[in-house]
């Protein structure tokens, strides 16, 4: 008889499965997987929309790529099993570049500026938090060095390269997941990129959760099961009671450990009803103090492509950004359209920030209306046909999300980070354990930061029964 306890994961997204594949191959026999959706995945979301070669293809509703290869274990995970034929690096600023008057800017311009923001973005990660004044903002910051690189450009291509690094911040604010100003320069060295680029996965994300679902004893995830409550001050039983309510009603399950996946816009929408008794002070502070941002996706699809394949991405320089209220221009936090690995007649936008959370709140159509405008806009062309089908992310209204990926606002700092994956405990035992890539201190917002979080959980777990005490935190 195993003399390891019996262990709750509390979601099935790559940080909850990810926890659980270990613990099993660790000797766990009692794993159950709570999920409060039908689908595995969480923020990974693959799905089918549009055509490839005459059959259904694949879309990412959430995470779209692997983000680096070097020391990524997601990378790792999609390698050893054969998920990256063919191999595919994602190449961001090989599409053409428009303005808002129609006009292109040269490939040359774009691709001598795009080197000077990745200089910059780059140099983030140099940054020491003690010399860096604690009121700069990161869209501050961007926007100051540009102005002193601009003297190495003639008078001339200024605009354009204002409108370029417009668009750069687009993008740099998708991938952190809010607007720039919304993140402090002291700490954005804390995020570390992976060096590799970014890999496509032509068999979706969905994937590589397959490989570890594989791993997994059947009847392992009960689906459809949303936890409501965790009761986790039983000093006497030092088991952990969670009230969950299913399509049948309410259940109530206990194990000796409970590891909570759940992102983190769900415990800042959740936590002072979830936990009993409270959680910590200081834990709470940390969940309110982490920014958590929405980025949303929106696919639209062609009868028949109006572009010709390897040709059909469009990025969006605008040369006047207008100030003030971001819902009103809401379509000015568009990075632009990308096409789509296997997929002929459908193109993706980007959106992030406050402008991702007014979408969510527009019709289809309002949206179809507006992307158009805008396309027709830049290519300098209204004769651009309608598209026939709409299909777009919600993460923000999404209860099970309340948003996209964490990152470091300006109330935050790495401390925050540590002291939201302390595990709660009960007469030294660690009964609540937090994962997520929230929990991450470097590779927050990523698959890998969420999986490597889980294992680290699950190590934890395996440790404390090995008697070796806990091991350290990342």
């Amino acid at each position: 008889m195993s003399t390891k306890g019996s262990v709750i994961v509390v979601g099935a997204g790559m940080a909850g499965l990810s926890a659980a594949e270990h613990l099993v191959q660790s000797g766990f026999t009692d794993v159950q997987v709570l999920e409060a959706s039908d689908r595995i995945g969480g923020r990974i979301n693959t799905h089918t929309f549009g055509e490839y070669h005459g059959n259904p293809a694949l879309i990412e509703l959430g995470a779209n790529w692997i983000h680096g290869t070097n020391g990524n274990a997601v990378f790792s995970l999609a390698k050893e099993n054969n998920l990256l034929n063919p191999y595919v690096v994602l190449e961001r600023m090989k599409e053409q570049v428009y303005s808002e008057d129609g006009g292109k800017i040269s490939r040359a311009l774009t691709e001598k500026v795009w080197k000077v923001f990745k200089e910059i973005e780059m140099g983030l990660e140099d940054i020491v938090p003690e010399d860096t004044d604690a009121g700069v903002d990161l869209a501050s910051h961007i926007t100051s060095m540009l102005g002193k690189r601009l003297k190495e450009f003639p008078d001339n291509q200024h605009s354009d390269i204002r409108a370029l690094f417009n668009l750069m911040q687009n993008y740099l604010a998708f991938h952190t997941g809010d607007n720039l100003e919304n993140m402090p320069l002291k700490y954005a060295g804390c995020f570390r990129e992976l060096s590799g680029g970014e890999i496509k996965l032509p068999m979706g994300f969905r994937s590589v959760l397959d490989v570890i679902m594989q791993r997994l004893p059947q009847n392992s995830i009960l689906y459809n099961t949303k936890v409501e409550y965790i009761y986790y001050g039983n000093i006497e039983s030092k088991l952990v009671t969670i009230t969950c309510k299913t399509p049948t009603g309410k259940r109530m399950l206990q194990a000796n450990h409970v590891i909570v996946t759940c992102s983190l816009g769900v415990l800042k929408s959740n936590h002072s009803k979830m936990f009993v008794p409270p959680l910590p002070p200081r834990k709470v502070q940390s969940i309110k103090a982490i920014g958590f941002g929405t980025v949303n996706k929106i696919f639209l699809q062609w009868k028949t492509p109006f572009w010709k394949r390897g040709e059909g991405g469009l990025k969006f320089a605008w040369k006047t950004m207008n100030a003030g209220n971001r819902k009103n221009y809401w379509y000015q936090s568009l990075f632009g359209f990308d096409e789509i690995l296997n997929n002929d007649n459908t193109l993706i936008g980007w959106i992030h920030g406050e402008g991702a959370e007014h979408l969510e709140s527009l019709t289809d159509q309002e949206v179809i209306t507006q992307c158009m405008i805008l396309i027709r806009q830049f290519l300098g062309n209204p004769n651009i046909p309608e598209p026939v089908a709409i299909i777009r992310s919600a993460w923000k209204s999404n209860e099970l999300s309340c948003g996209s990926y964490s990152y470091m606002a300006h109330l935050s700092s790495p401390s925050e980070i540590n002291s939201l994956a302390e595990p709660l405990c009960v007469n030294g035992a660690p009964v609540v354990l937090f994962a997520g890539e929230a929990t991450h201190p470097h590779f927050f917002s990523t698959t890998h930061g969420a999986r490597e979080s889980g294992i680290r959980e699950a190590k934890f777990l395996e440790n404390y029964y090995l008697k070796k005490g806990p091991s350290p935190k990342l």
